[in-house]
């Protein structure tokens, strides 16, 4: 078993490899050339260009849906344990407890356990970070111990407020982390799961139901409703199609956004496009939002749809789609590998080759659905505290002359506090 200074130059080391990999490999560096001009990314620093190759190493996928590290690591077996772990890698939020000589022991906010983490520079390069602090930060685990392998940001003690919200943002993009060392939260998620599936048939009677972003929260209170009470009312009245079938950029969908989080909040409803979005319970993997679910069957009986090609691939790319959803589509339309290879130029022949080079992260046990994770975080319930909090603050709720007084004095308003404003 490598020591800590072992293993960092075996990370390291890694790191070069897959850097010398793109540039000597002519399929990935194609799709890397594809990649920086579909997002239109502009290089201005060698710095800047270091970083963007990481994080597309690290996180993205080839045009195909493999991803980068798959693809590295179907070509170099020999390296298959240090690139599973940069696999398994996450960028997370943590908070600072203590400061050590060569380490910081801190809490992470997405699956709430105490770690102790190992960053990759000398911990005298970092003598900004203060105890109690926020790290923002990508890590690894390699021989049952952690590595910093990036810090993105250092948000202060102060800002609690940033703190959740990138914890939740990173919650989302990687519901993984829910359960980082963490199995009483992995057993909490696993019989949620259970719970979401066999309530939402019991209110639908089916595996998904489609509406419009403008009645999708209200479809959501009242299956949230009936899960709790099992109470079955009508709910043709939450029901809608679209005018059009369509895929669309909806900005308010966009994780990486800086304002997701008020934009989520707000509801689907507030965003200005009108499109559809459906509920889809997974039996191993929870509850789905799924905006443009409709429209994605639709296409395979018209292909002429509005965005087809990128909606197409997104269902097919996106680890936010489970594949229950592929198999859907594959067991219900004859046309299926026909429409799929012709969007994405493949040459597919079985489902199970299509969920093995575009959803291998699903393949491995313990992929929840965001919805499911969120609903069981102590970090989303902080943040929404904290919302409501800043809300009342600006809106104070209004208060009766002779309504109990809010300070729990048990006198009348009009008696105790509301004195005090004049």
């Amino acid at each position: 078993m490598p020591g800590v200074i072992e293993s960092l130059d075996i990370i390291s080391k890694t790191i070069d490899s897959l850097m010398e990999f793109l540039a000597s490999d002519e399929t990935l560096a194609k799709d890397f050339e594809q990649y920086l001009e579909t997002n239109k990314i502009e290089v201005n620093s060698q710095n800047e260009f270091n970083n963007i190759v990481i994080q597309y190493l690290l996180d993205m996928k080839m045009q195909d849906g493999l991803k980068v590290l798959e693809y590295y690591r179907r070509n170099n077996p020999a390296q298959d344990e240090i690139i599973k772990a940069l696999e398994n890698s996450f960028c997370g939020v943590f908070r600072v407890n203590k400061i050590l000589s060569n380490a910081f022991d801190v809490k992470c906010l997405t699956s709430n356990v105490d770690l102790t983490i190992i960053p990759m520079v000398k911990m005298e390069h970092l003598k900004t970070i203060g105890k109690y602090d926020y790290i923002e930060a990508r890590i690894l685990e390699l021989d049952n111990t952690l590595y910093i392998l990036e810090i993105y940001d250092v948000i202060s003690e102060f800002n609690t407020y940033k703190a959740l919200s990138e914890g939740i943002k990173n919650l989302i993009q990687n519901p993984k982390s829910a359960y980082f060392k963490n199995e009483i939260q992995k057993e909490k998620l696993e019989k949620s799961v259970s719970e979401f599936y066999d309530k939402f048939l019991e209110c639908f009677n089916c595996e998904f139901i489609s509406t419009t972003n403008k009645k999708i929260d209200y479809l959501i209170e009242f299956f949230n409703k009936y899960r709790l009470d099992g109470k079955k009312e009508p709910f043709d009245n939450l029901i809608e199609d679209v005018e059009k079938y369509r895929y669309i950029n909806v900005k308010e969908l966009n994780c990486d956004d800086k304002y997701f989080l008020e934009n989520a909040s707000g509801g689907f409803s507030t965003h200005n496009e009108i499109y559809d979005v459906a509920l889809w319970i997974d039996k191993k993997r929870g509850l789905y939002i799924i905006p443009f679910l409709k429209t994605f069957f639709e296409i395979f009986k018209n292909q002429d749809i509005e965005g087809a090609k990128s909606c197409i691939k997104e269902f097919l790319t996106s680890d936010k789609i489970p594949p229950s959803v592929i198999k859907y589509a594959q067991e219900n339309n004859k046309n299926f590998f026909e429409v799929i290879n012709k969007a994405l130029n493949t040459n597919f022949k079985t489902l199970e080759e299509i969920l093995f080079n575009t959803k291998a992260s699903f393949v491995e046990s313990g992929v929840f659905s965001p919805v499911t994770v969120l609903f069981n975080s102590e970090l989303f319930s902080k943040m929404l505290e904290l919302t409501k909090a800043a809300d009342t603050e600006k809106n104070p709720p209004k208060i009766g002359r002779n309504d109990p007084c809010p300070c729990g004095s048990g006198l009348k308003y009009k008696n105790c506090c509301a004195k005090k404003d004049f």
